[in-house]
């Protein structure tokens, strides 16, 4: 363990250093990630002056939605961003060098690139997250809200085992295919579904974000456990369903690995 930390470390400074090199580059970015929250936060108050709930959910309820979206989308870019770049190094011939290294190549692949950009964008949402969980948590008793805090935790964390084994299902793809950008982007424009409640999507639309693709699982259950409104069958199943896909995504990948030719090949 105290190896892959010392890896994970080294990379990370690695990153930091390329990207305070780059760093007025990388203020454009920063920029434009504030300013996508700041107008979708906008959007959801421009909404709520027009009509009183959305899919009987408060302004304070669909913005426990969105924020929970976004805590564990930017967590799961920090600690597996660089399943982004498996294309290139599949390409370029790095891949070939993960293999001989003494880490878990895996390991090797999600952590080449650490964006401290995002570290950036935690504080604003971990803030409005706090603001938030005092107006709807008011009138719950001690014990609702330890229960609830705490399953609220949990699912956070099962959801990013869910981010983790999508990741991991592309990289083992693209390994077999050397092709990502297509898939990656089809998670990307799926997962933004999730930015509000995945009630007000159709019944049949909600049963393939749940069981086909769980992006309602890794991002709306938290808040739905938060809110007291996830029944115990429900929370059984997000755990069921993560601990399946990652048993999946990891065979995948151990497969993908084996029919892995190399570049000099």
């Amino acid at each position: 363990m105290k190896r892959y930390w010392q890896v994970w470390k080294r990379l990370a400074v690695m990153a930091f250093l390329m990207q305070f090199t780059n760093r007025w580059s990388s203020l454009g970015w920063l920029g434009g990630k504030f300013v996508r929250l700041a107008f979708f936060i906008l959007f959801i108050v421009s909404i709520f002056r027009h009509v009183p709930s959305v899919a009987g959910y408060s302004l304070e309820a669909v913005a426990l939605f969105f924020l929970t979206f976004n805590l564990v989308d930017i967590i799961a870019q920090i600690l597996i961003r660089g399943i982004y770049m498996v294309g290139r190094d599949i390409r370029e011939g790095d891949m070939d060098f993960y293999l001989i290294q003494p880490v878990n190549a895996l390991f090797r692949v999600c952590s080449n690139l650490v964006d401290f950009l995002d570290f950036l964008m935690l504080i604003p949402v971990v803030g409005l997250i706090l603001w938030v969980f005092p107006r709807i948590l008011a009138g719950y008793s001690g014990e609702a809200l330890l229960m609830n805090g705490l399953l609220y935790v949990l699912l956070c964390a099962n959801g990013l085992v869910i981010a983790f084994s999508i990741h991991v299902l592309v990289a083992a793809l693209t390994l077999r295919t050397q092709q990502m950008e297509e898939t990656i982007w089809m998670y990307r424009d799926l997962v933004n579904l999730g930015r509000f409640p995945v009630d007000i999507y159709t019944p049949f639309l909600q049963v393939i974000l749940t069981f086909v693709f769980p992006i309602a699982v890794m991002v709306s259950y938290p808040s739905k456990a938060l809110l007291g409104l996830l029944s115990p069958q429900k929370i059984v199943l997000a755990f069921a369903l993560s601990a399946a896909l990652l048993a999946v995504a990891l065979e995948s990948w151990k497969r993908a690995l084996k029919h892995y030719s190399s570049v000099s090949s």
